[in-house]
């Protein structure tokens, strides 16, 4: 399952909103290209532990997940989830068959690591070119070396899938390469 698929706490996010400690809400996930809800939980916080309640697959499920602090550098301390089947300190626990848990008890991995040569070229090109105005102008107040580093790196980009696609070509079909 990708990272990107599943439902998610991120501790820090509750902390930044002041949500630890003794509160009691809903919290909402939203698909984030419609805007549309596709789940909400029922969350109670104490000083360690909070208490969620939800449903999965038509069944409510009551879960209890421990919190530990750790001493910042320059005071305070930062809250980490204790992960319930593992017990390792994490910042995002994922929702997987009905219970939530850390990325390695839940098997849940990023969509980039999942990704090919090809995959990867693209993902980058995609990143340089959202730094470029439309199509690939060079944007108002961008440095002429800044922009051509980035279509530098598209071109680089378009070369890795060029020869990924060759290299492919030749491991499938070998009886076409000339000898």
């Amino acid at each position: 399952m990708k990272a990107e698929n599943c439902l998610r706490l991120d501790i820090q996010d509750l902390a930044r909103r002041k949500l630890l400690g003794g509160a009691f809400f809903t919290w909402r996930w939203s698909n984030s290209y419609t805007g549309e809800e596709v789940g909400s939980i029922g969350i109670a916080t104490t000083a360690d532990c909070v208490r969620l309640n939800f449903n999965s697959n038509g069944e409510p499920i009551h879960q209890e997940l421990r919190t530990v602090r750790t001493p910042c550098h320059f005071g305070g301390s930062r809250p980490w989830w204790q992960c319930p089947r593992c017990w390792r300190r994490v910042g995002v626990l994922y929702l997987r068959n009905s219970s939530f848990m850390c990325r390695r008890c839940g098997r849940v991995a990023y969509a980039s690591q999942t990704e090919d040569e090809m995959g990867r070229a693209w993902r980058k090109q995609r990143k340089a070119e959202r730094q470029l105005g439309e199509n690939w102008q060079r944007p108002k107040g961008m440095h002429r070396r800044t922009f051509d580093k980035l279509l530098n790196v598209i071109l680089v980009c378009e070369e890795q899938r060029d020869a990924a696609l060759v290299r492919y070509m030749v491991k499938r079909f070998p009886a076409f390469v000339r000898r």
